[in-house]
């Protein structure tokens, strides 16, 4: 009985002070009775705390941090008992202790950003192909890139895109060699091109002849004609005055020595002809040492088919000229 007269008595004296300080204290606003206070007026540290805990349970930090909401929620209501006790200082203190608690609830994490990686560094690949041309051919020249933003091509080319290709007829050998710049640096490729002469024109087929032997005078160069009938290997007499010279060269240059080369056209089929070839060659090798006494060791004969014609077997007269014997001799006068 005496503790309900003395909680009555708090109350009344806790309302009477809130009318007689509230004019002259900013630490004062109308009560809400949130937390069950009665009077008109309370401390506002009372209800500042109270609505912290609200504004942190709407925010969701009792999901986020439920272990320090529930401590900080735990606080404000200490402090409101404080105050019915009508500790009034002890109690607003403890109410701002408990917002200040509030607050400081579910701190942001610091996020961690990770550096960003460095570019990556560009590559570079040159190639030619073929590797080596004749003089006036063409190559091809290809490259290729990643990671670059621009590509220059030296000698004689300058920029070019990340990926190409052209063709290329330097009258040289040259060294071609490939830049390429991006972010992440710079790369570089080389390839090489050799260029060679063209063959000479072929030489016409001749025999070395001269009227008298003299070790102070040159071989003259002359040719021998002796042509055949289609698919046939006999001499015709029309031929023995060439084959004539030719043995008086032989006599003339006993040290000299060398082939009989025969030939045909395209008509029929390769190895017929290879065979056809060679019995023309070998008759004229048995003519010359049957009918000239040449040793037969100066004289070799090969057959070569229709591999090396002079003329156009599409024609008459071609395939006439095609159907041959070549002699190829080593001249020597010492």
């Amino acid at each position: 009985m005496k503790r309900q007269s003395f909680t009555k008595s708090c109350v009344i004296l806790v309302a009477a002070t809130s009318v007689g300080m509230v004019s002259g204290c900013a630490n004062y606003e109308v009560n809400s009775h949130r937390g069950a206070i009665p009077g008109y007026y309370i401390r506002k540290e009372m209800q500042e705390a109270d609505r912290a805990v609200e504004t942190a349970r709407k925010a969701g930090k009792d999901i986020t941090c439920p272990v320090e909401f529930k401590a900080a929620e735990d606080a404000k209501n200490k402090a409101y008992d404080v105050f019915r006790a009508c500790h009034t200082e002890e109690g607003a203190a403890l109410a701002k202790q408990a917002t200040e608690k509030v607050n400081a609830l579910c701190p942001p994490r610091k996020v961690e950003v990770a550096p960003e990686p460095p570019p990556a560094a560009p590559s570079a690949y040159l190639n030619i192909i073929p590797g080596s041309i004749v003089k006036g051919e063409s190559a091809k020249l290809g490259w290729t890139s990643q990671n670059a933003d621009e590509c220059t091509i030296k000698p004689g080319i300058g920029k070019a895109p990340p990926q190409g290709s052209m063709m290329i007829s330097p009258s040289v050998n040259t060294a071609y060699t490939i830049i390429c710049t991006g972010a992440g640096g710079k790369a570089d490729s080389a390839a090489t091109i050799v260029v060679t002469l063209p063959p000479p024109a072929p030489k016409p087929i001749i025999i070395a002849t001269q009227p008298k032997a003299s070790p102070s005078k040159a071989c003259k160069a002359t040719a021998i004609n002796v042509q055949f009938d289609t698919n046939k290997a006999d001499i015709k007499s029309q031929y023995h005055d060439e084959l004539k010279k030719l043995a008086d060269f032989l006599h003339e240059f006993p040290k000299a020595t060398g082939n009989i080369e025969g030939h045909t056209d395209s008509v029929g089929s390769k190895a017929s002809n290879i065979k056809l070839s060679q019995r023309r060659a070998d008759s004229i090798r048995d003519y010359l040492i049957k009918n000239f006494g040449i040793a037969p060791e100066r004289i070799g004969a090969k057959g070569f088919g229709p591999a090396k014609p002079v003329a156009d077997n599409k024609t008459t007269s071609g395939k006439q000229k095609n159907r041959r014997i070549e002699a190829n001799f080593n001249c020597d006068v010492n």
